[in-house]
């Protein structure tokens, strides 16, 4: 199958050679993997190394000159970060550029040490100045994840149960677009609480990626199946029964964390807010 971004990828290594200011391009991301998990709407993640990051910071002229432009985000990282330009060409290929200078390759260089997304794997287009000569060769494993701490942990089960304890309110009130606002804060929470029991089940190598990317690899059958009900259409009983689903998978994943990390449970929520959400099931839940 024909790469949709070759042409894109030829277009911008054919202006950086031209720009005296760029000096290295470098692509990372799951396209620069020996994992087998790209497709062809893998996007392409590219590192611009420039001496001066300015310019293409300040003027979008030179993400045009490689193509025509559907939509562009241009992301002003946090302090110490490099700025970010994530944009959609024509034909729907996407590229995200981080816009750095050359201390980004030079501290890995210093340290034989490559960071968690270049040690995912990298591939030079473009390195006018051998600056990635140094560079380490890339072994491929994802970053070891951190599980949590007992506060951490305490304070992600404290803001679920908060956020469902406004569920009935709203879907009384048939407020459905409030009930998905809330709803998504405790899918954040599940989320979180998933990737902790994944780790806490098989050990911190386990690539939980981000924002459940290829969940359904590293989630368990019966948890897999789980998820498949914890969303709700935009209607108050299917939101209900989104509910419910998500309320019995939170508080399965909740306690079977809790003793693989011997932490404390913290209880008295789940049991206070359950029972007072249940008490709207024949309100709510037999409602046409």
């Amino acid at each position: 199958m024909s790469d949709p971004h070759a042409e894109i990828i030829e277009r911008l290594v054919s202006w950086a050679r031209a720009d005296t200011n760029i000096r290295a391009l470098i692509q990372t991301g799951s396209s620069s993997q020996t994992t087998g998990t790209t497709d062809r709407f893998s996007d392409r993640d590219i590192e611009i190394i420039a001496l001066d990051v300015a310019p293409l910071l300040t003027d979008d002229a030179w993400i045009h000159a490689i193509g025509p432009v559907w939509v562009g985000l241009y992301l002003e990282n946090d302090p110490g970060d490099f700025e970010t330009r994530l944009v959609f060409f024509e034909g729907s290929r996407k590229v995200d550029f981080t816009i750095a200078d050359r201390s980004r390759i030079d501290k890995m260089v210093a340290s034989r040490r490559l960071n968690d997304l270049y040690e995912r794997g990298y591939q030079l287009l473009l390195d006018k100045d051998d600056l990635a000569a140094g560079l380490p060769e890339a072994t491929g494993a994802a970053p070891k994840r951190s599980l949590p701490t007992a506060t951490e942990f305490t304070d992600t089960v404290t803001e679920f149960w908060f956020e469902a304890a406004h569920m009935p309110t709203y879907l009384v009130r048939e407020d459905l677009w409030v009930v998905k606002f809330r709803d998504w804060t405790m899918k954040e929470m599940l989320l979180r609480m998933l990737e902790w029991r994944a780790l806490a089940t098989n050990g911190p190598e386990t690539d939980t990626w981000c924002i459940g990317t290829r969940m359904k690899q590293w989630l368990d059958a019966e948890t897999w199946n789980e998820v498949n009900d914890v969303f709700g259409r935009f209607d108050r009983v299917d939101a209900w029964r989104g509910l419910l689903a998500s309320l019995r998978l939170f508080t399965r994943l909740t306690r079977e964390t809790a003793e693989l990390l011997g932490f404390d449970y913290p209880v008295d929520a789940e049991r206070h807010i359950t029972s007072y959400i249940l008490g709207f099931e024949g309100e709510i839940g037999d409602a046409r």
